[in-house]
């Protein structure tokens, strides 16, 4: 045993000398590994991502147009159209993303904290409501919310009104289909903060005479915050750049900014403003994030922030 004590204190000893003189040969090694296992994931996300956004950028200055490089692509965005395009669109996306997280708060907490096949078969429609196609569950609302459809039909045979009413190819149809295609998005990014908080932490509030109104306030919400900030985000940044929806639930009624890019290069032509509305889009969105960094920290969103 003094031997082992020995030999071990010796290498013990001789660590911090190794560490003077640099890494070790297996840091080294290892440093290499993930080098190269990173090496090709890189190169991917620089041709598939940075490149572009390169080349869109360079498009919103001029790039490859006659006129050669000006800012005439970023002055015309400030013409009142395109300033109101950008109001509703950041509406669109606000509305759209508090719907999301007040329907799917109540949601999440009943797949987390119910123990039975429930809760079971609320995930698997859940998922299965993830795999279905965007643009099939766009058009199933406007078989649903059509003048003849489902819920006016319903309305109309029950007496509750005496004309169809308007729910779809206008600003209300967008909001809905919206809200039911983005609503999944924030329950599974909910569901594993919910999960990693410790029951006992309620209990004990319980116990010591809480009420259960003021244990959720004060200890439930608080440690579930990270997740619904992160589902926020995310909710409002697909919600923000979506098109699908809004170009057929609006029915041209409900223009968005992401539209406009498609009528910029579809009817107008024009690159440089498409590009530079492009920019502006991007550049808005990494100034939210930028801002709730400086507010709150972004390390909350993966539940690092106190730790």
């Amino acid at each position: 045993m003094t031997q082992i004590d020995a030999s071990d204190a010796g290498i013990a000893r001789l660590q911090p000398e190794e560490r003077r003189h640099g890494p070790t040969a297996w840091e080294r090694q290892q440093r290499g590994l993930t080098l190269s296992l990173m090496a090709v994931p890189m190169a991917v996300m620089a041709l598939a991502f940075v490149l572009p956004l390169l080349v869109l950028l360079w498009m919103s200055f001029g790039g490859g147009s006659s006129e050669g490089f000006s800012l005439k692509g970023y002055g015309d965005l400030m013409q009142p159209v395109y300033l109101r395009l950008l109001g509703f669109t950041l509406q669109l996306a606000l509305v759209t993303t508090l719907a999301c997280a007040l329907l799917a708060y109540p949601l999440a907490y009943l797949m987390v904290n119910i123990r039975s096949r429930f809760g079971a078969w609320m995930g698997m429609v859940l998922f299965v409501t993830l795999w279905l196609s965007f643009l099939a569950r766009t058009f199933s609302w406007i078989i649903i919310l059509q003048r003849r459809g489902v819920v006016n039909n319903l309305l109309v045979n029950t007496g509750l009104i005496d004309q169809p009413l308007e729910l779809v190819y206008n600003k209300l149809g967008v909001y809905i289909g919206l809200i039911h295609i983005l609503l999944p998005f924030m329950v599974i990014t909910l569901i594993p903060a919910m999960k990693a908080i410790d029951p006992a932490y309620v209990r004990a509030a319980l116990s010591l005479g809480a009420t259960p109104g003021r244990v959720f306030r004060e200890i439930y919400l608080p440690l579930s915050l990270p997740g619904l900030v992160a589902g926020s985000m995310l909710v409002f940044t697909l919600a923000f750049g979506f098109f699908i929806t809004p170009a057929i639930l609006g029915g041209g009624r409900a223009p968005t900014i992401v539209l406009a890019i498609r009528d910029q290069i579809q009817t107008l032509g024009n690159l440089q403003l498409a590009a530079a509305t492009s920019m502006l889009l991007l550049v808005f969105c990494l100034g939210l994030l930028v801002l709730y960094d400086r507010i709150s920290g972004i390390d909350r969103i993966y539940d690092r922030g106190g730790r």
